[in-house]
């Protein structure tokens, strides 16, 4: 039974180091659109969508010397052609900042690998630097 166990645990760490390795798919993207306006674009893979309704979450932190004054943050886009609970393409959102500096984006998006076929919930930690 312990030799059991620990086989157990053995491969539960394995595995979990495994699927810890995978990059998520999912990166943001931002541009300057105006002098005080940014694009912050969601982009993935061909092969990849995005879940419709789903508890999505993105928190920009703005760093020293750079303020956060307004973000629409809610995904929208057109709907997939395969899954039709599935974005094909997300809509840039809109982000208003003053300043320059670092932007912490912190993030939980749903995704789904049409190719394995499966959805997992991708956590994101980017930064952008603003000047």
């Amino acid at each position: 039974m312990k030799r059991f166990t620990f086989l157990a645990i053995i491969s539960f760490f394995l595995i979990s180091g495994l699927s810890a390795e995978e990059e998520n798919p999912i990166k943001f993207k931002i541009e300057k659109f105006s002098p005080s306006v940014y694009l912050l674009k969601v982009t993935y893979p061909e092969n990849f969508g995005v879940q419709k309704e789903a508890p999505h979450r993105i928190l920009l932190n703005a760093g020293s010397g750079l303020k956060v004054v307004s973000a629409d943050l809610k995904l929208k886009g057109k709907t997939s052609t395969r899954k039709k609970e599935y974005f094909e393409s997300v809509e840039p959102m809109q982000v208003k900042l003053e300043g320059k500096g670092e932007l912490e984006i912190h993030a939980k998006i749903f995704y789904c690998d049409y190719n394995r076929n499966i959805c997992i919930p991708g956590k994101i930690l980017q930064k952008e630097t603003i000047q």
